[in-house]
């Protein structure tokens, strides 16, 4: 129970818009003098400068803490103590008054809490810093929480995150080597992160699209919102019961990481879309076994190219491929200055080598995408915010699951997974594996590529805009190119079947290999050397 005699409004609500930048500006420049003293005159370089700076948020109040939490998303420009120190901030705030939430649900719907409810309990279930939750009842007896967004937050973020930008102006203008940390873009970005947070309408939407995707699912559960009750401010959705993830009876922990996984692999490999923050307080087991998910206000998004490349590198990471692991990597979609690709294959050799030398289930996927990203910060490499979700994600995935069953391997079960999506497999030649993965990437491609040039063709109206010139010699050169440009379809065709053909080991085979492929590769080889010599059906 809490106790709304502590309830607080927000501090920044309470102050001027002059006294809170006062604060704001000096506790900063604080910061800044403190650890040059350190770095400069003492030359320490072990001062705990991570959670000195997380306890200057923690003092700012709610919005700071939020923006601490959001930095530790930030593997691209902070080390892992870093992270994983502004990781565990934690907002201290109390329950508001159960009266603001009833105006709170009025003002969002236009009606009494009276009227929408039968009941509507007033002691909160939880409070957080952006929202309270409070159990309720619908007239036709349905069981539901009413999600209402704390009084004032929004426009507290608003108006802390203004004064945050004028100070990071400020500051990038007293001392402009920050500028090569592109401080103003990731203050905004954060910004915009955090306003997204605050809208429930928006958390609604994607807790419908994930109901939607999984309704029916015998390991997923997703309460859904209800028609109608959902606004800016206030959220209704159906109640569940169950259980915290991590309070499961011991024989069935291992079958719940399990469903939890296969759920991820799920939404990453097929859905393209994640539930971005899986701690055990998001995550219930229900009496029948199923997995339930809470709070959507941080969800990720991954596109097919991404999902490609995702699934291209925990492919490359299993097989032991380096220079797979660096192309997969970099076609993740890494920004800022130019990459080279050579920074990251001595990384990628060496954390292959450590993992040679430990069993499958001990690999770690967040780990292996953190040492990429340490060798990027000498290049200024950033990365995609979607992409800095996925690794947050993971590494919440991963310690949710080693302290549900601690022998569980989440790489093994993620790469068998990938392996068994669009690359089904059955044994072929090590060396075929990477060739078999880019030929069906390009095989599933090569039907958008050629819609993209026919639709460049037809806006530029030069589809059938062809220069006929009577000329014996110059007609004799086109159809000599225009034989040797159906050869070359009809040999990227031979190539595709093939592949597909020892993908899949059609036929008979001779030494472990189908004939039908060794024929057809035999053919293409023909064709290209024909090509290459300029002998195309003459």
């Amino acid at each position: 129970m809490f106790d709304t005699a502590q309830a607080p409004s927000t501090p920044s609500q309470r102050r001027s818009p002059v006294g809170r930048a006062l604060r704001i500006g000096l506790a900063f420049a604080g910061f800044v003098l403190w650890w040059a003293w350190h770095r400069g005159v003492m030359r320490c370089d072990d001062h705990p400068v991570a959670e000195r700076f997380a306890a200057l948020l923690q003092g700012l109040g709610t919005t700071f803490v939020k923006l601490g939490q959001h930095l530790s998303l930030r593997a691209d420009l902070l080390p892992d103590t870093a992270q994983q120190t502004l990781a565990r901030l934690q907002d201290h705030v109390g329950a508001f008054p159960s009266e603001q939430a009833q105006l709170a649900v009025e003002s969002a719907f236009g009606r009494p809490c009276s009227q929408l409810f039968t009941r509507f309990d007033l002691a909160p279930l939880a409070a957080a810093s952006v929202a309270q939750i409070h159990r309720a009842a619908l007239p036709d007896g349905t069981e539901v929480i009413v999600k209402i967004r704390r009084p004032g937050a929004a426009e507290a973020v608003e108006s802390d995150m203004r004064i945050l930008h004028a100070v990071t102006t400020v500051a990038q203008a007293l001392l402009p080597p920050l500028r090569r940390w592109g401080l103003m873009a990731i203050v905004d970005e954060i910004a915009g992160n955090l306003r997204l947070e605050m809208d429930l309408a928006r958390e609604a939407r994607f807790v419908r699209r994930f109901a939607d995707a999984w309704r029916g699912s015998p390991d997923v559960d997703i309460p859904d919102v209800v028609d109608g009750l959902c606004a800016s401010s206030v959220m209704v959705q159906r109640f569940s019961s169950g259980v915290r993830i991590d309070a499961a009876a011991a024989p069935e922990r291992e079958a719940c990481a399990r469903r939890l996984v296969d759920s991820y692999v799920t939404q990453l490999f097929e859905h393209g879309l994640f539930h971005g923050d899986p701690h055990p307080g998001n995550l219930f087991m229900m009496a029948d076994g199923r997995i339930c998910f809470h709070d959507f206000g941080i969800v990720g998004r991954l596109d097919r190219r991404l999902r490609g490349a995702l699934t291209a590198f925990a492919l490359a990471f299993v097989e032991q491929d380096a220079d797979w692991v660096v192309d997969a990597w970099l076609d993740m979609g890494l920004m800022g200055a130019q990459v080279e690709r050579r920074a990251f294959l001595p990384v990628v050799q060496s954390l292959l080598a450590d993992c040679a030398e430990r069993p499958l289930r001990d690999w770690s996927l967040p780990a292996a995408l953190g040492r990429l990203v340490a060798a990027g910060r000498s290049q200024a490499v950033r990365l995609p915010t979607d992409l800095l979700v996925l690794t947050r994600t993971m590494l919440l995935l991963e310690g949710t699951v080693r302290a549900l069953a601690p022998a569980f391997s989440i790489f093994e079960t993620l790469s068998r997974h990938a392996a068994a999506g669009p690359l089904r497999q059955a044994p072929q030649p090590e060396a075929s594996k990477r060739l078999a993965f880019e030929m069906s990437s390009a095989a599933s491609a090569l039907p958008a590529l050629l819609a993209q040039r026919l639709h460049g063709a037809l806006a530029r109206g030069r589809l059938f805009e062809i220069a006929i010139v009577p000329d014996a010699r110059l007609q004799e050169g086109v159809d000599r190119a225009s034989r040797r440009i159906a050869l070359a379809l009809v040999t990227l065709g031979l190539y595709i079947a093939s592949s597909l053909l020892m993908q899949h080991a059609v036929g008979p085979q001779w030494g472990g290999m189908p004939l039908l492929a060794l024929a057809g590769y035999a053919l293409a080889i023909r064709f290209t050397f024909s090509i290459a010599r300029g002998r195309a059906l003459r």
